[in-house]
């Protein structure tokens, strides 16, 4: 086990996790891995939202999940490069994973595959409701951060733009 997996999703992030991914990949002499996990129920959540609020009938047409599937490959793209620009500003050798489906499932397949001896995650901010209900139900960083056979670090996100 001797790489650094950063794990990125559609739903939150961290220039501070990023900063810390790079610097422990550099100072451990390591890899750095990028995973951006396109979470499986991020999609369902969004029709959802867009039914809940009369946008859409029940059901999405395959255009529109199509359109929002494009989007969140597109930001995938966007925070890998950005994360691979200050990687190779470090000299820290830098690979990146996308990956689509359960964001606990996705982060356990790379970590065992990859040999990764620290994740870093980031957590979505609660607000005082959400915290409330978050009480009562695990966070996909606490069940990933108890599965994982590594060390997890756990960040808060900056910018929270999904779910947790």
């Amino acid at each position: 086990m001797n790489k650094v997996l950063l794990i990125l999703s559609t739903s939150r992030t961290s220039e501070q996790a990023v900063d810390f991914a790079v610097d422990k990949a550099r100072a451990d002499g390591t890899g750095l891995i990028a995973l951006y996990i396109i979470d499986s129920k991020l999609t369902n959540e969004v029709f959802d939202r867009f039914t809940d609020i009369g946008f859409i009938g029940d059901k999405p047409s395959t255009e529109l999940t199509e359109a929002v599937m494009k989007e969140y490959r597109q930001r995938g793209y966007e925070e890998i490069g950005r994360v691979q620009v200050k990687a190779m500003e470090q000299g820290v050798d830098f690979d990146a994973v996308t990956a689509q489906g359960d964001f606990v499932e996705e982060a356990l397949k790379v970590m065992e595959k990859r040999e990764v001896s620290t994740a870093v995650v980031v957590r979505r901010k609660t607000s005082k409701v959400t915290g409330f209900l978050k009480y009562f139900s695990r966070s996909m960083c606490a069940e990933l951060e108890q599965q994982a056979r590594c060390e997890v670090v756990i960040f808060d996100a900056e910018k929270d733009t999904g779910n947790d």
